[in-house]
Formats: structure tokens, C-alpha cells, sequence
């Protein structure tokens, strides 16, 4: 049997998943019902904890917002999971504590991994962060499979290392496109790094100078008289999407829409929002502006886990 366990991040997702049929742990809050103490520091119990004895627990999380605050978080229900602890208090200050058997298997799934784009060293004295949490998750919290949803470090060359799964919100953002009636359309990414990460044509960056970028499209791309899409997979200030709208109009494009799995950012969704008449949003990282569930994506993946 698999159990979700979502972190505060990934909540919506846990909701819906409960709805599909999933079963879901929720961790506890706190007496203020919330999952940090006024200070800030993190509060984790998973008080029915021992439902998921020799059972396969599956830590769902999103890395936004508040990356740092949520790592911790990850890190302490992991913690619970890796040394699970009955305790009995006896009087004041005095408890009995005993173990309490832990998960058979303890795997998590980022909905959206944070640091993947510190996914090597740029400069000296850097840290390769991205491989870093990669280390912590499977040789200190002893998870065995880790998720990613349009993993931005998809590539590098360490990730062979790790056990890692990754997971497409392609296919959800297609569907919605097709509700809508988009059916025939030109995908197009905003950058090299795009490009590389999602197998499509799009545009280059050249730096003119220290203030200046300056966009030049591939010789692929055919946009003429056509519906484009810029597609990407995170949004952070949007500046980049915005400049290749501009682009793709200049180019004789007939209409132009947005597409992105993980909206990284608020304000660079909002200047989307702005920019182009409809934004294809995943609900990776919670946002009032994501039209695309992927929930369904996330529980198929977790039942066919599985049978691995």
C-alpha cells in the first residue's frame, strides 16, 4: 500500500489527490494550526504515523514558495519518517519513548525541485546545490525514488546517479490547449536552455552589452500566419517570454499564447498575464493564475512506482 504524505507547499495537490482516490496523510499542525512556531521554525508531526509502518510512504512537495523554509520542512517530516517515535509522557518533562517501525520504502515527489538551476559550478567557490539536496535525499534520508515534475536540471550529467523519475506536464497542457480549440499550433522556446530541456525550436540570447540582450530566432521556426506558443518550464520575472511574444508577432505570427508548468515567481506570472492573452499554468507551485491539474499525471506516476 502507498500513502501521500504533502507538505504545506503541495497541500492542493494532496486535496485533490484524496479526491482521486489516493491515500493521503496530512501532517498535523500546531495548536495555532499551523505547521511553523512564531518564530518561524518549522513544526512537523504525523501523529497517525504509525499507519505507514512497512508500508511505501510518498513525500509530495513543492519547492515554491519560500524554497529554504520548505526544504526544512521536507527534511523534517523525512526525518519523522526515517526514525519514527511513539511517545508516552510519564509526568512534567518526563516522556517514555519507544521506535515504532518505519516505511518499507520512502520516496519523494517534487512537484517542483528547487536549486535546479544551480545544477553546477559556474565560478570558484560555488556549490553544485542541486546536486547537493540529490546527496542529502538518498544517502542521509535513504529515499529510494525521487519525482521531479519538468525537472530544470534535466541533462545534467550527474543526475544518472540518482534515482531519479521524471515526470511530464506536457501532455495536461496540450489537453487544455485542445478544450480550448488550440489544436494547431507552433511551440516555441524563449531560450537556448528551453530549447535543450523541452526538444523544440525557439530563440537564442545574445548579450549586446551590459544592459542589452538581444533575441535572435532559429531558422526552424516558421510562425508565419500561424498560432505560436512559448512555451517553458518555469516563469520567474517573465521578461524573457515577453520579449519573444513581441518577437513572434514581428515574425507574422497570427496569435500568440503562453505556456509554463511551474510559476515560479507571482510577479513574473503577472506580467504574463499581462502580456498575453492566455497563460497555460500548471498547478505545481499553488497559484491563482494555474488552469492546468496535474494531479492526475502525479497519481499515475506514484500506482506505477509501484510495480517497479
Amino acid at each position: 500500500m502507498t500513502t501521500i504524505i504533502p507538505t504545506s507547499t503541495s497541500e492542493h495537490i494532496g486535496t485533490r489527490l484524496k479526491e482521486l482516490g489516493a491515500s493521503v496523510i496530512f501532517p498535523d499542525k500546531n495548536k495555532d494550526n499551523k505547521n511553523v512556531f512564531p518564530d518561524g521554525e518549522i513544526y512537523t508531526r504525523i501523529s497517525n504515523i504509525k499507519k505507514l509502518s512497512g508500508k511505501r510512504a510518498v513525500v509530495l512537495h513543492s519547492g515554491m514558495p519560500d524554497p529554504n523554509k520548505g526544504l526544512i520542512e521536507l527534511f523534517s517530516v523525512l526525518r519523522t519518517l526515517n526514525a519514527p517515535i511513539e511517545s508516552k509522557e510519564l509526568s512534567e518533562k518526563k516522556f517514555e519513548h519507544k521506535k515504532i517501525e518505519p516505511p518499507a520504502q520512502i520516496e519523494v515527489f517534487f512537484l517542483y525541485f528547487p536549486y535546479g538551476m544551480q545544477d553546477k559550478i559556474f565560478q570558484t567557490g560555488e556549490a553544485n546545490m542541486a546536486q547537493h539536496i540529490f546527496d542529502i535525499l538518498v544517502n542521509y534520508y535513504n529515499v529510494k525514488r525521487i519525482y521531479a515534475v519538468d525537472l530544470h536540471c534535466t541533462g545534467a550529467d550527474w543526475l544518472a546517479d540518482y534515482p531519479v523519475v521524471l515526470i511530464s506536464a506536457e501532455a495536461e497542457i496540450l489537453s487544455a490547449m485542445k478544450k480550448d480549440g488550440l489544436t494547431d499550433i507552433v511551440q516555441v522556446a524563449p531560450d537556448l536552455g528551453s530549447q535543450m530541456r523541452l526538444g523544440i525550436t525557439g530563440f537564442d540570447k545574445k548579450r549586446k552589452n551590459s544592459f542589452e540582450v538581444d533575441m535572435q530566432a532559429s531558422a526552424k521556426i516558421d510562425v508565419a500566419g500561424k498560432v505560436a506558443v512559448v512555451w517553458d518550464d518555469l516563469i520567474e520575472t517573465g521578461g524573457t517570454m515577453a520579449r519573444a511574444k513581441d518577437k513572434l508577432l514581428e515574425m507574422g505570427a497570427k496569435k500568440v499564447f503562453a505556456a509554463a508548468t511551474h510559476g515560479v515567481m507571482p510577479e513574473g506570472v503577472e506580467r504574463i498575464k499581462k502580456e498575453y492573452k492566455t497563460l497555460y499554468l500548471s498547478n505545481t507551485v499553488a497559484s491563482p493564475h494555474s488552469n492546468v491539474d496535474v494531479s492526475g499525471v502525479v497519481l499515475e506516476a506514484v500506482k506505477e512506482g509501484e510495480n517497479v
